[in-house]
């Protein structure tokens, strides 16, 4: 169910990381880097064996990221699907004058080449969407529809969970008012 939530769109979004750059999230497998004029450098159908941009960094002359692998799916024979593989992490340096990402890195030639580039101090920002409403609404709306129908499609479950929930109530409200009662005159 959580996977129908995500794929709504209500969780994409386009972050300017500045200098004219972007994060774009299309859906949760394709997290690119981008132009904010709307072309995409760095994009996961581009390379098949990348995922998703999980981090990234700016430098003066460079874009850094970390992005995670990506494998078959396999559900079907002959299937094209692919997920995203967390565990396998590839990097890319992209410079800023050509947009044309160097790569994939594994962690320890990305971190050789960035000492011979005099580059230090990376700090990683995971991309984050900037506007906190709009997934939320999204969310809780998709989950207010699902608890109505299946509350109408599952009356007889439904109606005695809620004439439970009443009683609950209406009997923790008298206890207060009891707790209340027994306070003031003591």
């Amino acid at each position: 169910m959580s996977d129908s939530i995500h794929a709504s769109g209500w969780n994409d979004y386009s972050l300017d990381i500045g200098d004219g750059y972007m994060v774009f999230r299309a859906n949760s497998r394709d997290v690119s880097i981008g132009r904010t004029s709307g072309s995409l450098i760095l994009y996961p159908q581009k390379r098949a064996e990348v995922g998703p941009v999980v981090a990234y960094a700016m430098k003066d002359e460079f874009i850094l990221t970390k992005n995670a692998g990506s494998v078959p799916k396999n559900l079907l024979e002959g299937d094209t699907f692919e997920k995203a593989d967390y565990e396998k992490e590839l990097y890319f340096l992209i410079p800023k004058a050509t947009d044309e990402p160097l790569g994939p890195y594994t962690k320890t030639a990305f971190f050789d080449i960035l000492g011979e580039r005099g580059i230090q101090n990376v700090e990683w920002v995971k991309p984050k969407n900037p506007n906190f409403w709009a997934p939320l609404f999204g969310n809780l709306m998709f989950t207010a529809i699902v608890i109505l129908i299946l509350a109408v499609e599952f009356f007889y479950i439904s109606i005695p969970l809620l004439i439970l929930a009443c009683w609950g109530i209406v009997r923790r409200l008298k206890k207060r008012k009891q707790n209340k009662s027994l306070e003031a005159a003591a």
